[in-house]
């Protein structure tokens, strides 16, 4: 992707500007920095796919754990190489890391020209071009930036998919977590605004929308007091050439029976939750700072099958969180087996600088988490591979994504699949497929992660 404007560079010349983009973290993150570069387009930038080839190079930067704070000091430095190697005159910092720690960071790193962090993007053409005139921009602000459905935006994803961001920020009081410190408050978009922008992303091709916020779930009740989700989601599923709607990122507290009528009733609302439970000992989750607790989670997956019987649900569980004792890791693998999740990602814990849980005494030792983190890899991928394995012989709607690169075949997903975390559908035809478009297919084996299928009809979902 590329940039042009038209201002004069640095030192008077009329050159083409070129921006590329390095994107770390979460989908939310992807959708601030395709607003950047659709800010940065409207005023005349090209986009470049090749950040070597890029005058400007921004990193849109996670902080949420330490691992993605590592993870994204090495873009910076890789990135800061390119000044030496490549086509960059401008290194830019955005998003996450350079909220929180921007200060430190420009003392660290003279080779980055700006840091803009989370309500700054607005300001992206400004800021550059301060850096095109020898500034050194530090511009960070309180986190209380709302999107709006006319700020301009540049899909990074493949254009029959995108993201909807649907609120900012989060109210939660997680003791792990640094979220409403880097974020803010949880802002809900107003509904007509998340509606018009899924009409202007359907009107360019986009036939799946994959909802995210901090927590979807909570929709609304900034707005009105209560949850407003199955309103959004009715409201949604009247866009015209949109094929599914799928939700990521909710509180399992907060799924209501009227959210789970829209999902058993809505057909363009994919039979998909994404419910990060982060524990399922009830001792942990209090320490934690969660409301669910384990007995109530079992609760909720068994009402959800009953209503979705074929419903895929995804969560994620923290592993090694201070205190965590061997009895609470066995609770948790108990709940694995019990709860028979489709899928599951893992994390270590990770002390994050200014929360409760920092502070906290007996620490796990790293050794320790690993092996449990193992043990409970090995105890889901069994649970992942028995949830699969009941769709062989079966049909699915599979949205293909392209060829597999060196090997026969075609790959997609159902709506059992989000994009980027989940498995795949491989798909053999004895035709060439189109990448966004859909097929039927029949699952012939699955592995624990993907199904292989062959093409029996061409639908076409509305």
């Amino acid at each position: 992707m590329k940039l042009r404007n038209p201002a004069s560079d640095v030192g008077g010349d009329r050159r083409p500007r070129t921006v590329g983009l390095v994107a770390l973290g979460c989908p939310k993150n992807l959708v601030d920095a395709e607003l950047m570069l659709g800010q940065l387009e409207a005023q005349g930038y090209t986009l470049t796919p090749e950040a070597r080839a890029a005058e400007v190079v921004l990193v849109n930067t996670c902080s949420f754990i330490g691992p993605a704070r590592e993870e994204s000091i090495q873009a910076i430095l890789e990135a800061a190489r390119l000044k030496r190697t490549g086509a960059c005159r401008l290194l830019v910092v955005t998003g996450c890391l350079a909220q929180q720690y921007a200060l430190e960071l420009a003392a660290e790193l003279p080779e980055v020209d700006a840091f803009v962090g989370v309500s700054e993007f607005p300001r992206i053409g400004e800021i550059l071009e301060a850096a095109w005139q020898g500034q050194r921009p530090i511009a960070v602000s309180p986190p209380t930036w709302e999107y709006r459905e006319n700020t301009p935006r540049r899909l990074a994803t493949p254009p029959w998919r995108a993201y909807l961001k649907i609120a900012e920020g989060c109210d939660g009081t997680c003791t792990f977590c640094t979220i409403p410190a880097l974020r803010g408050r949880f802002r809900s978009r107003p509904l007509k605004e998340v509606v018009a922008e899924a009409e202007r992303l359907a009107a360019q091709g986009v036939r799946e929308l994959n909802l995210v916020a901090e927590d979807t779930t909570h929709y609304g009740v900034d707005l009105t007091g209560r949850p407003q989700l199955p309103a959004l989601l009715r409201a949604l599923a009247q866009v015209e050439g949109i094929a599914w709607l799928r939700l990521l990122y909710g509180y399992p507290t907060k799924v209501s029976e009227e959210l789970i009528e829209v999902l058993a009733t809505e057909p363009k609302v994919c039979a998909y939750l994404d419910l990060p439970m982060q524990h399922a000992d009830d001792e942990m989750l209090r320490a934690m700072g969660r409301a669910g607790r384990r007995a109530g989670y079992l609760r909720l997956i068994a009402r959800l099958r009953e209503a979705l019987p074929d419903i895929a649900l995804r969560s994620a569980f923290i592993v090694g969180f201070p205190g965590e004792r061997r009895r609470h890791f066995e609770s948790l693998r108990d709940f694995l087996l019990q709860a028979e999740l489709d899928r599951v990602g893992f994390f270590a814990y990770s002390p994050e600088p200014n929360t409760p849980a920092a502070a906290l005494p007996q620490p796990v030792p790293a050794a320790v988490v690993e092996r449990r983190m193992q043990e409970l890899v090995e105890v889901q991928r069994r649970v992942s591979r028995r949830r699969q394995e009941r769709w062989v012989g079966r049909r699915l709607s599979v949205l293909v994504e392209g060829p597999r690169e060196g090997r026969s075949g075609w790959y997609g997903r159902s709506f059992r699949e989000a994009p980027e975390v989940d498995g795949l559908v491989v798909c053999e035809s004895p035709h060439p497929l189109t990448p966004g478009t859909f097929v039927e297919v029949q699952v012939e084996r699955a592995t624990d992660h993907d199904l292989y299928a062959r093409v029996v009809a061409r639908p076409s979902p509305e």
